[in-house]
């Protein structure tokens, strides 16, 4: 495999920031091993900065955003450069300094980066980048979104309530009236763009949902509501590729709750684990035929929302009547899911050299087709005279 300039692009003005730091210093150490890595580190107010401190995990314990070895840099939606670092020089009549990449590597979960955003601007810059495109991404970062086309695929999905932030301020007992009408207690009140579990609760009654609802609706625009499974197991699953995708062996992340909570997810280990640190039990305790339907669901779905490169699928399997259930798309998982395919042989240094070889397919698959021909159309008018109607 080749060797590449990769700017790995992470932070972000999300709730998940923090999250996007410690994947992003996984990745980045996975890559350096074959790869020079450029760290393009997004602040929480946006602006973006790289530099080799960037790469030390004990940088972000009390980072100077001002430390001079820090350099803004900017990634031109013009394809002809491939980014900008100093965009204003070091005088008045200088040149903007040019840092050049083979490829992106985005390590942003959720909003601001794992939404489409960041990829529409890598699709105009028209620079390689790993994962999923503007398309999946923001189909997946929606879990309304996300259920409504699984759902219109025939794929199981729980049966699901969903509303605005507004709708909820002008017609909150109407909306209660709706939820209780078709799911029964407890359910589960989710942020429909939040990821990490973040936002996540559960009502057990009215006064509950309404209380929950209320919270929840400071994190995102719009909100839905799900039943909570009492007898359930929670199983995800990674899925690898762009032509032929292929599915990792399955995981039951363990809870110390009814729900999955982000102390379970994040807070088990280390601060530099991530994902790593989580109770699970791999392979997932489910037998050869379950397993073998999760995967296959998995890779369905992935095919489904046109996911590429790497995501994890989450699963809500109903234990008496084991009943499989899509809970969600991650199209930048937490870690990369990299343990999810330790037990098939695949190393993390081979699973980021797979994730930028299916990069560069993506981009040269792309770039097959036609963006710069078409009717001849201007020709045949005379623009000197065109008027408005």
């Amino acid at each position: 495999m080749a060797s590449y300039t990769v700017g790995v692009i992470f932070g972000s003005r999300s709730p998940e920031h923090e999250v996007s730091i410690v994947s992003a210093l996984q990745v980045m150490d996975f890559l350096s091993k074959r790869h020079q890595v450029i760290p393009i580190y997004i602040t929480r107010d946006g602006r973006w900065l790289t530099g080799e401190k960037l790469l030390n995990p004990a940088s972000y314990k009390s980072m100077d955003l001002k430390d001079p070895d820090l350099k803004p840099v900017i990634l031109s939606p013009d394809p002809t450069f491939r980014l900008l670092k100093n965009p204003l020089g070091k005088g008045l009549l200088s040149k903007p300094e040019e840092l050049k990449l083979d490829i992106a590597f985005p390590v942003i979960h959720g909003l601001h980066g794992e939404d489409g955003t960041l990829q529409g601007l890598l699709e105009l810059a028209n620079l390689p980048y790993v994962g999923s495109d503007q398309i999946a991404s923001a189909i997946c970062i929606d879990k309304v979104i996300t259920k409504l086309v699984l759902a219109g695929a025939g794929l199981p999905v729980l049966e699901t309530v969903w509303f605005t932030r507004l709708e909820w301020e002008a017609s909150e007992d109407a909306i209660v009236s709706r939820i209780e009408q078709k799911l029964a207690y407890p359910v589960i009140i989710k942020p429909a763009r939040l990821g990490s579990s973040i936002g996540i609760s559960i009502a057990h009654d009215p006064d509950e949902l309404r209380f929950n609802v209320s919270v929840d609706s400071h994190f995102d625009t719009r909100l839905l509501v799900e039943p909570c499974l009492q007898e359930k197991m929670e199983i995800n699953c990674a899925v690898l590729g762009f032509e032929d995708p292929k599915p990792s062996v399955c995981e039951q992340p363990l809870t110390g709750g009814d729900i999955l909570s982000f102390q379970d997810k994040y807070l088990q280990g280390s601060r530099t684990q991530g994902m790593e640190a989580a109770k699970r039990i791999i392979p997932a305790p489910i037998g050869d035929a379950l397993t073998q339907k999760i995967q296959q669901l998995a890779v369905q779905a992935f095919r489904v929302v046109g996911a590429r490169g790497i995501a994890r699928i989450d699963f809500m399997l109903e234990l008496p009547s084991q009943a499989v259930y899509i809970n969600e798309i991650n199209t930048l998982p937490g870690s990369i899911a990299y343990y999810l395919w330790q037990p098939m042989g695949m190393t993390p240094q081979q699973l980021v050299d797979e994730l930028l070889e299916e990069g560069m397919r993506a981009y040269k698959e792309k770039n097959r087709s036609q963006f710069s021909a078409g009717p001849a159309l201007l020709g045949n008018i005379d623009l000197l005279h065109l008027k408005k109607d």
